[in-house]
C-alpha cells in the first residue's frame, strides 16, 4: 500500500519531490482505520486490525512521524503519596 500526502508540501512549485510512504499490503485495513477515525472516536493502537503489537506500532509511529496522525494519550493521575 502507498500512501500520499502533503502535510510536508512546499509553497514553491516543484520545490520538494513526492515523497509517498510505503506499506506493505496486508498494513491496509490498519492504515484505513488510522486515516479515517476522527476525534473525538479515537481508536487505539492495540485495537488495530493487523497481526501483532509491533507493527501496529510501526505503522502509528510512521504516519506520526510525517505529521499525518496526532496522538491522543490519557495522562494517569498522580497517586503516589508525599511525606514530609
Amino acid at each position: 500500500a502507498v500512501l500520499y500526502h502533503c502535510a510536508d508540501n512546499s509553497r514553491v512549485y516543484h520545490e520538494s519531490p513526492l515523497s509517498p510512504l510505503e506499506f506493505e499490503i496486508d498494513d491496509a485495513p490498519a492504515l484505513e482505520a488510522l486515516l479515517t477515525t476522527v476525534e473525538p472516536h479515537w481508536i487505539c493502537v492495540q485495537d488495530l486490525i493487523h497481526g501483532d503489537i509491533e507493527d501496529k506500532m510501526e505503522i502509528t509511529q510512521s504516519l506520526f512521524d510525517e505529521g499525518i496522525l496526532a496522538i491522543f494519550q490519557q495522562v494517569a493521575p498522580d497517586t503516589s503519596v508525599q511525606i514530609g
